[in-house]
């Protein structure tokens, strides 16, 4: 049984007529009157009595009828699916968010923003810092990751920016400086006490922060670490010492933080929407396209 074959048993079975049906399904009544009898023939059951004004259903029809209904809006259904999965409107997508979301706001407007463009998508998110969004995005875990720190050699993955951020200097509160004069280039940290990350908890950026530092003749004076932004702004907040991080950290430190520019810290924290180069999806390539 053909798809069209159901199409045109239902047009003759609403308007009761074969020749009704042919103009209305242009096509001509010899061809149509075939169909139906290789459609009765492939049923092994008679669907339609013929009578002098037209035709009317079996019982067998009766029910073929609802059932041929039934399969035609499923087939459209299938259809429109179909385009609108090919346009990326509809499916599921499976995202990573930095664990601090609150440091990235940009990101929660572009996730609104694409829900309202692609209200079918359905989207799960899960909250891991950059190091296991990049394996999970590797294994497949994952379809992609909004990120920092991505390795810019690795060919497994591509990304593309969403948004950067300055870095700042962050003190606490109660430091007084020598004739009040605040640092204003990284060699004026010479002599303090810095909070610093392990290089394991981001290699890329450590590496960054460390040719940043040295191309300012600036050696940091390491007492403590901290895995995070927010573990180091609490170290800032107990007086232990000073350290670098976003921007957007700013409303994560406690009130007794202070924050200031300095004049050679000239690199930027950049997020990144970073998946696997050979597995992107049309509703990833839409999302990609909204950034």
């Amino acid at each position: 049984m053909e798809l069209r074959q159901f199409r045109y048993f239902t047009a003759v079975a609403k308007l009761g007529s074969i020749s009704q049906a042919a103009q209305e399904l242009h096509i001509a009544q010899p061809a149509l009157t075939r169909q139906i009898q290789k459609l009765e023939e492939n049923l092994g059951v008679l669907l339609l009595e013929r009578t002098g004004r037209g035709v009317t259903l079996t019982d067998a029809g009766a029910q073929f009828l609802k059932d041929a209904e039934k399969l035609l809006d499923d087939a459209t259904t299938a259809r429109e699916r179909a385009i609108r999965a090919s346009r990326g409107e509809c499916g599921n997508i499976s995202l990573a968010l930095p664990v601090i979301q609150n440091a990235a706001p940009s990101i929660t407007t572009l996730l609104k923003e694409f829900k309202k463009e692609a209200p079918h998508v359905g989207i799960t998110l899960h909250h891991l810092i950059s190091e296991v969004q990049l394996a999970r995005i590797a294994e497949g875990q994952l379809d992609a990751g909004f990120l920092l720190f991505r390795p810019q050699n690795d060919p497994l993955f591509e990304g593309v920016p969403v948004y950067k951020e300055k870095m700042l200097l962050a003190c606490p509160a109660d430091w007084t400086w020598p004739d009040n004069k605040k640092p204003q280039y990284l060699r004026d940290l010479q002599d303090l006490d810095f909070i610093w990350i392990p290089r394991t908890a981001a290699p890329a950026w450590h590496d960054r922060l460390i040719h940043c530092f040295f191309d300012a003749g600036f050696t940091p004076r390491s007492v403590m670490q901290g895995v995070d932004a927010v573990s180091m702004l609490t170290l800032v907040s107990a007086g232990m010492g000073c350290t670098i991080v976003a921007e957007g950290t700013r409303h994560l430190a406690p009130p007794n933080v202070t924050f200031s520019t300095l004049l050679d810290l000239n690199i930027e924290q950049e997020w990144e929407l970073v998946w696997r180069k050979n597995r992107c999806s049309e509703v990833l390539k839409r999302l990609i396209k909204l950034i």
